[in-house]
């Protein structure tokens, strides 16, 4: 055989073979696979269930969704109340599929923190916190759990280690694999971590407190010293009074900008900013990019303070 052509063959059957003996993992949400495709590098294949710019809270996995699904042989799963409601579902047409916990050792918010416009400041929201390491006690505990881990790198740093101990005992054969991109990862993740830690520094005390439409920066507010202020309320349209009550606290806090996400009405938001004289800005918080969101949502926080 030519040279040529037997050099093809060959190429061709190796990537078989190593697309076949790929790990089949399965995640929820693209801030998941983005944290998994770069620990697990080319020795895994991902699957996300939920596609961009769908709202988790209301999505309903498609027939050819759980058909990907039942191919995988692992599944990553944050615990939280939305993780939960899909589980049955998902393991319902894979019954063989292992399913492990990578939100071991977070430090935990309740999603409805927030929902409220109270007078609570970053000092509450460390006293709510809570521990949530034991994955067999009863899910439905867990039900209102805020799942926006991954928008604060500390967080990501620790979900970061879950996952490498997850696909070391699934694939224990390419363990040092993923330990030398775990390194990479966590190098990347912790100089994030004193990026933002900076960033904020540059923005006043008083001036460390953001509005954003759904509240799926808490985890950023709190692990920073900022003020998270939703504007939806229990995951409805604010009524008149908390639109009025909203106006109010942004104006005492001379806020110029107001976030919003694509999943999500940007009415309310655009009529808040029309009387604030603020800027609209876009972000993406269920984005696979998931460091070139915060990178802009930081910076789009320290240019508003500067108005």
């Amino acid at each position: 055989m030519n040279p040529f052509y037997l050099a093809i063959v060959l190429f061709c059957t190796f990537s078989s073979i190593a697309s076949a003996s790929k790990l089949n993992v399965a995640v929820t949400l693209q801030p998941y696979a983005k944290i998994v495709e770069e620990i697990g590098g080319d020795r895994v294949s991902v699957i996300t269930m939920i596609p961009p710019n769908a709202d988790p809270h209301s999505y309903e996995p498609k027939p050819s969704v759980l058909k990907t699904f039942s191919k995988a042989e692992l599944y990553l799963s944050d615990s939280s109340g939305l993780d939960q409601v899909w589980l049955p579902r998902f393991l319902s047409v894979n019954k063989k599929i292992e399913t492990a916990y990578i939100s071991s050792g977070v430090s935990w918010m309740q999603e409805l923190e927030d929902h409220h416009h109270g007078d609570h400041d970053g000092e509450d929201h460390h006293e709510k916190k809570h521990e949530h390491e034991d994955h067999d006690e009863n899910h439905h505990e867990n039900a209102s759990l805020d799942p926006h881990l991954w928008t604060s790198p500390k967080q990501v740093i620790k979900v970061a280690e879950n996952v490498l101990s997850a696909l070391i005992k699934k694939d224990s054969a390419s363990k040092s694999y993923y330990e030398s991109r775990y390194q990479l990862f966590i190098e990347k993740w912790t100089s994030i971590d004193q990026f933002v830690e900076k960033m904020v520094s540059q923005i006043p005390e008083k001036r460390r407190i953001f509005i954003v439409f759904h509240p799926s920066y808490g985890y950023l507010a709190r692990d920073y010293g900022l003020i998270q202020r939703a504007i939806e309320v229990e995951g409805k349209e604010p009524k008149p009074q908390d639109l009025k009550a909203l106006i109010l606290e942004a104006k005492k806090n001379d806020i110029h900008a107001i976030f919003v996400q694509p999943q999500f009405s940007k009415r309310s938001a655009e009529s808040i900013a029309k009387q604030l004289n603020a800027v609209v800005v876009s972000t993406d918080p269920l984005a696979y990019d998931i460091e070139m969101n915060l990178r802009n949502f930081i910076q789009a926080l320290l240019e508003a303070s500067k108005k």
